[in-house]
């Protein structure tokens, strides 16, 4: 979350602009440091500029370690400095090594990626309403194929400083595991799948997760203090946590094996080494090479894992282009600590940046200066561009808006950001994002119902039949009437204008109530029921605005139960039988004697209310308590 602001502002902000990530990649290429001072000085000037507390930046090739340095301060009260022992919050780079676990089970023939978690771990709930014909497998649970959810808010609000077994966190919130999608016909990131397939480490081994990892994996590699828990080393050595230059503390993530992992600068140069050198350290081959390319390669999507789009998307894996080269890993993120890992390996070099601040964008800019250096004196084969003019056999012309959203309570907002616009001229597929001006994307077929972007000359995007809601535009956005799309985008804002219209037609007729001679309280009352409708929108506004300055802030408040949670709950209902009751009201007395543009006035707000009232039931925000 940014820093305490009018959250109306907040949202606006959230709807109208694209995440940082890609925008601060393209910025800090422009820098091009052509030497590693030149690297190191930019890294600094990013966090100056974006005053993050620290960083650590490792950079390896090949044997050699090319950078192993820490930036500015680990602890900004008792002034002590980043160095290559400070351990940063590595957040989801933790789940490469419950993917590594499981290859290393595999490895030994205790498992297969393709067996199905109802045999293996019958104890654990799930409800997958396609499970005869479609099982999950371990494969679905680490390529986040099963169709469960990215987080609820009940998961995210759990901070309790006594670990919990892993059995007992998944025993914690059950709903979690409910298959939105047939598993392995789309893509949803999920961090309660890839503790449950931790789960099976556990219970195939004999061993706790973290103890196996330690084992097999860590003490192989020559990892001393890399932790899934907040140990003592860490409390020695620990960076302090900040997020909008709060203090925060240690965070106890529900689910240890997902996102808790804890590394030093000088441990991720072991992590780094273990991909490029293809799992081979000190003369011991900890897994094979043949483990880590199925890591790097999906194989849980039958009809999509052939597509050079979802090709990379592995086991808590995944490659990306970067100006044509292929990076793979994983990045990371938690409230007050970000973190990146990637790397090359045609070229047998990777990179690890970690901060102690709540800003991902400085991450990715400092990912985007790394592999520009990296890069910039490689000679890269070059890429061999299909120029056949393919027919486009399926007409996608239409609307769009996103399938499932990652977290449903941001449903609401997610559905009108993502309305997409999209229609063919002169042989090129457009695709326009409604509520972003700037984000207009050309496309040229490429044969099997693919496109190439103009732009990078890449396959970017892929038309699909989904089977449960017909022809898709890549993995998440459904094709909706056009008529929808345009209502949605009305919604949004009317809904401001509808806030500060009542306002303003409410207090003119109060003023009129109180100073004129006539005294019409059923006049004053049609007005005023507005107002009171929506007070109960501005009372969660302005408290969520006065009350959360943090990430961690929103998990605790909206994942737990306490006064404010409660004082939203109550709010959402009484919205919803004031909305009832306003249009009733106003309604039943249409034929009363009053100003005609504050009847009207009045009568078009109770209507907008009831829409809004069932757009937000529809999407869960009324009714349900968000720490369930």
């Amino acid at each position: 979350m940014k820093l305490a602001k009018p959250i109306i502002f907040v949202f606006v902000l959230l709807l109208i602009f694209n995440g940082s990530k890609t925008f601060a990649q393209e910025a800090s290429d422009q820098n091009k440091p052509k030497t590693l001072t030149e690297l190191k000085n930019s890294i600094q000037k990013i966090l100056e500029e974006t005053k993050t507390p620290g960083a650590g930046v490792v950079l390896v090739s090949g044997d050699e370690t090319i950078l192993l340095e820490g930036f500015g301060k680990a602890d900004i009260e008792n002034n002590i400095d980043v160095n290559e022992n400070t351990m940063f919050r590595l957040g989801s780079i933790s789940k490469m090594y419950v993917a590594l676990a499981i290859l290393k089970l595999q490895e030994e023939g205790r498992l297969n990626l393709k067996d199905k978690i109802r045999d293996l771990i019958p104890e654990i709930e799930f409800n997958n309403p396609w499970e005869d014909k479609f099982p999950i497998r371990i494969e679905n649970l680490l390529e986040h194929t099963t169709g469960w959810s990215y987080w609820h808010f009940a998961e995210l609000g759990n901070d309790d400083p006594k670990p919990k077994t892993l059995k007992e966190a998944l025993d914690f919130c059950p709903k979690a595991r409910t298959s939105k999608f047939i598993p392995g016909t789309r893509v949803q990131y999920s961090n309660v799948g890839t503790s449950v397939a931790a789960y099976i480490v556990e219970k195939v081994s004999g061993m706790t997760f973290e103890d196996y990892v330690d084992k097999y994996l860590f003490k192989p590699m020559g990892i001393e203090h890399m932790t899934f828990l907040q140990s003592e080393q860490y409390k020695k050595s620990g960076a302090k946590l900040y997020d909008n230059g709060i203090k925060l503390k240690y965070f106890n993530i529900l689910y240890r094996p997902s996102a808790a992992l804890n590394g030093s600068p000088k441990e991720m140069v072991k992590m780094i080494e273990f991909f490029v050198h293809r799992g081979r350290m000190n003369n011991y081959q900890i897994l094979s090479d043949s483990s880590l390319k199925r890591m790097e390669r999906s194989e849980s999507l039958p009809t999509l894992s052939k597509s050079e789009l979802y090709s990379r998307l592995g086991l808590s894996n995944s490659g990306s282009s970067y100006h044509g080269f292929i990076y793979y890993g994983h990045g990371g993120s938690v409230p007050g600590g970000n973190a990146d890992f990637g790397y090359l390996p045609q070229y047998n070099m990777g990179y690890s940046v970690m901060i102690n601040g709540g800003e991902e964008e400085v991450v990715s800019r400092i990912a985007g200066l790394i592999k520009y250096y990296q890069t910039k004196d490689l000679k890269q084969n070059p890429i061999e561009i299909d120029n056949t003019t393919y027919p486009i056999t399926i007409n996608p012309s239409g609307f769009y808006t996103i399938i499932d959203p990652p977290i449903e309570l941001y449903g609401v907002l997610e559905r009108i950001k993502n309305v997409h616009r999209v229609w063919i001229k002169d042989d090129t597929l457009f695709v326009k994002r409604l509520m972003d001006g700037g984000s207009l994307a050309k496309y040229i077929p490429a044969g099997n119902n693919e496109f190439r972007s103009v732009e990078t000359k890449q396959i970017s995007l892929i038309l699909r039949n989904d089977p449960l809601v017909g022809y898709t535009i890549g993995n998440n956005l459904k094709k909706i009437p056009p008529i929808y799309a345009y209502m949605l985008i009305f919604m949004f804002f009317s809904f401001f204008i509808l806030l500060a219209s009542t306002i303003i037609f409410g207090l003119l007729r109060t003023l009129v109530y109180l100073i004129g001679k006539q005294k019409n309280k059923t006049a004053w009352w049609i007005s005023l029921w507005p107002v009171i409708t929506n007070s109960f929108i501005f009372i969660v506004l302005i408290t969520y605005s006065l009350t959360v300055r943090t990430r961690y802030d929103s998990f605790q408040i909206l994942g737990t139960v306490n006064p404010i949670s409660v004082l939203f709950f109550i709010c959402g209902i009484c919205y919803a039988l004031a909305a009832l009751w306003s249009a009733h009201y106003i309604f039943r007395n249409r034929r009363e004697k009053m100003s005609k543009i504050l009847y009207y006035h009045s009568a078009l707000a109770a209507v907008m209310n009831l829409i809004f009232m069932l757009y937000f039931i529809s999407n869960g925000l009324i009714g349900i308590p968000t720490w369930l």
